[in-house]
């Protein structure tokens, strides 16, 4: 939700957000078999009209830190870069883990 709010969206319309994404579970059915319901810690739910906005926010700066060319399109990114070196490769996999920090 820190995303979300930098983006301006404070106030109710967070508050409305944060509430429809907390508290959601989910469960499996197979043939006859059902689960027990899950608690859903991550994710927007499918079909939802905020879901593609939601996502857009979250991977907006997905590219800070790294060098190589980005491509985001709904839900696939794509890394592009030439790699000739060990360094090249070295460059790409810091930018990566800089990421995942």
């Amino acid at each position: 939700m820190a995303k979300v709010e930098a983006h301006g969206i404070r106030g109710n319309y967070s508050r409305c957000t944060r509430n429809w994404l907390t508290g959601r579970t989910q469960r499996v059915v197979i043939h006859d078999e059902t689960s027990d319901p899950a608690l859903v810690t991550s994710g927007v739910p499918q079909g939802s009209v905020l879901g593609p906005l939601l996502f857009i926010i979250y991977i907006n700066d997905l590219d800070v830190g790294i060098i190589s060319k980005i491509n985001k399109f709904t839900h696939d990114t794509n890394l592009i870069h030439r790699i000739f070196t060990e360094r090249d490769r070295l460059t790409i996999q810091s930018g990566l883990n800089h990421q995942l920090e």
